[in-house]
């Protein structure tokens, strides 16, 4: 994903404007290597996660049976493949967009089994706009917010993605 053009500093006109402009683009600098570096960090544990189900499958099995997820052990196997190779490719920048789409459902998946297996929780999802922290506290919630923002915003320049996209224009 190449940047987006940075705003035009006006010609002329308010100086607060100008120097908006100058920060405004300085500031759109900065969204590629954000973007990297979540992606990097979140790949990698995603993959580490994944890894996990596989090498403690039965133990996974255990808990998804435990938060009442219905056919436990295909619902460990699809998470695991969908969280390994789902962080190989974030963590790359490799079909980037596409890939986040398993994994946005893979954490909705796991943030509501997880959180309306237990009834304390039945409260504070319906209270939900008094107190986010049943979201926030969330250990799906890193993982969610960065597939929904790797597929509105991309890999960014520093990806496969971004290299493809490149040689492309060529």
């Amino acid at each position: 994903m190449t940047a987006k053009p940075a705003p035009t500093v006006p010609r002329s006109g308010s100086p607060i404007l100008t120097y908006y402009c100058r920060f405004a683009a300085l500031a759109g600098k900065l969204q590629s290597p954000l973007l990297l570096l979540i992606r990097v960090y979140i790949g990698y544990q995603c993959m580490i996660s994944g890894y996990a189900h596989i090498t403690h499958f039965q133990n996974t099995v255990e808990a998804f049976k435990g938060w009442n997820v219905p056919m436990p052990e295909i619902n460990v196997a699809f998470s695991a493949i969908t969280e390994m190779i789902g962080g190989a490719l974030l963590l790359l920048g490799l079909a980037a967009r596409l890939i986040s789409v398993p994994l946005i459902g893979n954490f909705i998946v796991a943030f509501l089994a997880v959180n309306l297996s237990d009834p304390h929780y039945h409260q504070l999802l319906r209270n939900f706009w008094n107190s986010q922290d049943v979201l926030l506290k969330d250990a799906a919630f890193p993982f969610l917010m960065t597939a929904i923002l790797i597929l509105i915003f991309g890999p960014g320049i520093f990806s496969i993605d971004g290299l493809i996209k490149h040689l492309r224009r060529k």
